[in-house]
């Protein structure tokens, strides 16, 4: 039997990386949008149902850095391969959960697997040309979006045919058929660029350990790293808790304005994910502006919503807040990533991303409890609560500021042509 052809084309590679990214969205976000059903199938009550959603976070949260060891040490492609192969098992063991601990146990399992991205920015290092890296990490981190937009409109239309499960189920499908054809169809760089031999687990740690040794010296790192934790913590604190109630509760919004305003606010950016890496490979020639653009609009954007305290902004006012806020926060993560890529050693490089990635999500969930604290303890103190969530935003301001203040340390890791 002749054996299976290998993809040679980075874009049909990006392409099955891209798929897999976008699940990994699509099953964060699916219990917001699933909600009543989870609900209803499971008997819960408001604090019982956050269980669910809080399990796949936290299980998200700890397979950071654990991914990208593994990436390192048995390679991006095997990762990634059992990655889609376990989340789509532990899909459809959820949807045969008839009681919520099985069901949280599932979740849990679940986002310990949804780190995809981490051995895909491995992947992509060794197939894409160094000079386009940038745009495909852009091209990768875009399609979250569309797994965003799955969770919503398709899946409610999918429920209502077949209900929560059998959709979920068919989901979980598709997810191991992804892995498999991950397995198959994408090269083995690793092979590849040790002249056709694998390199054994002890050789991926050898160099591993040795790589992780420059990285914990490497000022740039911990300077991206501190960038990174503010400035992609504070979207996670507005995106996943916060904004829809600065919305709704302070500015007034309703419910469906408040909708129509965030779902602009994530669409907006997309072209701007090309555009950005395009500009720093080919017009600018350089990655250190953009992270401190990045940070002085974030720091412009929030101080304007801590000094608007007195009365409520437009729906057209906060809908450009919002879209200004994603443009110059998550379009600018992957030029943070590709400076990673050309800091860090190769043989390091996974562990390095997971490292980074998992900075935002613990801060996140720190600041997250603090930021509720705060609106809470000035709107009983008699405050407005305009005014309580204008205070609370210091928190995330003061981050920003921090992250303004590393880009003046950082080196540029674009080299520069002779």
């Amino acid at each position: 039997m002749s054996a299976i052809r290998k993809l040679n084309s980075p874009l049909a590679v990006l392409a099955l990386l891209s798929t897999g990214y976008a699940l990994s969205f699509f099953q964060r976000v699916n219990p917001s949008v699933l909600a009543p059903d989870l609900i209803e199938s499971f008997a819960l009550d408001p604090a019982s149902f956050s269980l669910i959603s809080s399990a796949t976070m936290l299980g998200y949260a700890f397979t950071q850095i654990p991914s990208g060891l593994l990436a390192d040490i048995v390679g991006g492609r095997r990762t990634l391969a059992a990655y889609q192969v376990l989340a789509g098992l532990f899909c459809m063991l959820f949807t045969l959960c008839g009681s919520l601990m099985p069901a949280v146990a599932c979740r849990f399992m679940l986002g310990l697997t949804l780190a995809s991205n981490v051995p895909s920015y491995k992947i992509l290092a060794a197939s894409v040309p160094a000079n386009r890296y940038a745009m495909y990490c852009s091209i990768l981190t875009g399609c979250g979006v569309i797994g965003t937009l799955m969770a919503a409109s398709p899946l409610v239309a999918a429920t209502h045919l077949v209900g929560w499960r059998a959709a979920l189920f068919a989901v979980g499908l598709f997810t191991v058929f992804l892995g498999v054809c991950i397995w198959l169809l994408v090269p083995d760089y690793d092979r590849r660029m040790n002249a056709g031999s694998a390199p054994s687990a002890r050789d991926n740690i050898l160099a591993l350990k040795s790589g992780l040794g420059q990285i914990v010296r490497m000022r740039n790192f911990w300077l991206i790293f501190i960038w990174f934790m503010f400035m992609v913590g504070n979207m996670f604190v507005l995106l996943t808790t916060w904004w829809g109630s600065y919305l709704m509760q302070a500015n007034g919004l309703d419910k469906d304005a408040a909708g129509l305003s965030m779902s602009i606010m994530s669409l907006v950016p997309l072209p701007f994910m090309l555009i950005f890496p395009w500009l720093s490979d080919n017009i600018v020639k350089a990655r250190k502006p953009f992270l401190m653009i990045s940070a002085l609009m974030q720091c412009a954007i929030l101080l304007f919503i801590c000094l608007h305290k007195e009365h409520a902004v437009s729906f057209t006012g906060l809908t450009v807040l919002g879209a200004l806020f994603t443009i110059f926060t998550n379009c600018m993560g992957p030029i943070s990533f590709t400076m990673v890529k050309e800091s860090v050693p190769s043989s390091a490089l996974a562990s390095a991303t997971g490292f980074i990635n998992c900075s935002a999500p613990v801060f996140a969930a720190v600041i997250q409890g603090v930021f509720g604290s705060v609106i809470a303890g000035m709107m009983r103190g008699g405050t407005t609560s305009l005014e309580a969530y204008a205070s609370a935003f210091l928190l995330l301001l003061a981050g920003s500021v921090i992250a303004l203040g590393t880009t003046f340390f950082m080196k540029d890791t674009l080299k520069k042509e002779a």
